[in-house]
């Protein structure tokens, strides 16, 4: 029995994310329902690799379309769907698949995480419904900045609207107010036109281009005809894995209910063909039956606490990027345990966490900053001349035994004088 461990689902797909859609359509044409098992575990680290979809077969855990696919086709499990292909249409297949990741899985990130009103109305409601409380506060943020990375050679960060390119460091007037403040305060003068403009607006020119490069090469390539509707390839009505993978995609801009919904307008109105592909393909998944899901094993204690502690470790300012890249290089090289490395790295944190305290420790100590109390001492006052230096001592000589002493009220005795002072410590 092969279980395949994915993201859940969402927007009426049966996953959130391209590469789990991928292949949960690649297994339902190659398998029966009854030879596997389609887990919504939500969480990567079912498998070694830290990654879904994850595919678990005998003991062996395999993370990705294309490793699935490979392993799948080595192992002959199943209906190899690329095997009416000639080499020629391999070699295709295997470019086209490297173009999808590199240009349509860019323009997914653009649309459902970069774009901050989609993720706000549309992909952060959607993973909030996948997972637990508090990973709900933690994972969704950790997706989104992988996202937006991704996406960054693409020069968009203008459609999250908390970028800002000078920090905040030069806001004045009322841009420089928290926005609860600036709601409630009228604007004085008319905004430009292109203030009036949402990020996408204003990016228009370049996103369209961006779709345009990408998805008009698409549906070029898509010259395949079959009964269930276009193929990449002609020929056997069969899909492809190369199908499968653009439906990964091409369903995510097509099908979420995003309120900036560029994708989907340019798929409506410029490429109808690969429109009518994705819905093709749901056709064929809806008559094929059902997906085999099965609920996920209950999730040990020790276990959710472990990945909580995860996702808050790599937000933590500093060294969530440390963190990050050594789980990766654990993962990678299938590293378990505390070895010499991470025995290092332990005691390294320990001895920074040590320096650190006793430098705050150290701080609050000194004086005045930080101290938890103040001690003020009056300085004694000046009665006699001789207390004013060398000038005091020989106006003294010259004026005799007279030292003259504060006016005030008698309390008795021979020196003893109340003496009433104005004084204001601030």
């Amino acid at each position: 029995m092969l279980h395949l461990h994915v993201w859940g689902p969402a927007f009426g797909l049966p996953s959130i994310d391209a590469e789990c859609l991928a292949i949960i359509a690649y297994l339902h044409n190659a398998l029966p329902s009854s030879e596997w098992r389609l887990i919504p575990s939500n969480d990567p680290a079912v498998s070694p690799l830290n990654l879904l979809p994850a595919l678990h077969h005998k003991d062996n855990w395999v993370s990705g379309f294309q490793p699935i696919v490979r392993y799948l086709s080595s192992a002959a499990i199943g209906k190899d769907l690329d095997e009416p292909l000639s080499s020629i249409q391999r070699a295709d297949s295997v470019a086209c698949s490297a173009y999808l990741r590199a240009r349509a899985g860019p323009l997914v990130d653009l649309s459902l995480y970069v774009s901050a009103a989609n993720w706000v109305a549309t992909t952060r409601p959607a993973y909030s419904s996948l997972l637990s409380f508090p990973l709900t506060w933690t994972v969704p943020t950790l997706i989104r900045a992988e996202a937006i990375a991704r996406a960054e050679h693409l020069g968009l960060a203008e459609l999250d609207s908390d970028f800002d390119p000078n920090g905040g460091l030069h806001l004045t007037g009322r841009d420089a107010l928290p926005e609860t403040f600036r709601r409630h305060i009228p604007l004085m003068t008319k905004k430009t036109v292109r203030e009036e403009m949402t990020p996408e607006q204003a990016t228009a020119i370049r996103l369209f281009g961006l779709a345009e490069d990408c998805l008009k090469v698409l549906d070029d390539l898509m010259l395949g005809k079959s009964e269930d509707g276009p193929r990449f390839f002609f020929g056997d009505a069969a899909v492809s894995s190369l199908d499968c993978l653009a439906f990964g995609y091409l369903a995510l801009m097509q099908k979420p209910p995003v309120p900036r919904s560029f994708l989907r307008d340019w798929l409506e109105s410029k490429t109808p063909g690969l429109h009518k592909f994705v819905d093709s393909m749901l056709a064929a998944m809806a008559v094929r039956g059902d997906l085999p899901w099965a609920d996920p094993a209950p999730t040990p204690a020790v276990r959710f606490g472990g990945r909580v502690l995860d996702s808050v470790m790599r937000h933590v300012p500093g060294v969530g990027g440390h963190y990050a890249a050594e789980m990766r290089y654990r993962a990678e090289r299938h590293k378990k345990g505390v070895d010499q490395r991470a025995a290092m790295l332990i005691v390294g944190a320990a001895l920074v966490g040590l320096a650190t305290g006793y430098g705050v420790q150290y701080y609050r100590a000194l004086q005045p900053f930080g101290a938890s109390s103040q001690t003020w001492e009056p300085r004694r006052a000046r009665t006699r001349l001789s207390d004013f230096g060398q000038l005091g001592t020989m106006l003294s000589s010259a004026m005799g035994p007279y030292q003259p002493v504060p006016s005030g009220i008698d309390v008795g005795g021979e020196h003893g004088k109340l003496v009433e002072v104005d004084s204001e410590i601030d």
